[in-house]
């Protein structure tokens, strides 16, 4: 069995995805991918912004 350490960061993270059945498809994952891949990049200020406006989260 390969180790974890030797596969490329892109192999593990597809894997956990697929451990955690959050991959349908490989054309749906690679969109997610590339969503989130070219999401722009906050600032502490926004950062903080959107945690304000989220606040926190309800225990059931």
């Amino acid at each position: 069995m390969e180790s974890k350490q030797s596969k490329p960061q892109i192999d593990k993270f597809r894997e956990a995805a697929r451990e955690l059945k959050t991959d349908q498809s490989d054309a749906a994952f690679e969109a997610v991918v590339n969503k989130i891949a070219k999401a722009p990049k906050l600032t502490q200020e926004q950062i903080k912004e959107l945690v304000r406006r989220k606040g926190k989260p309800e225990k059931s």
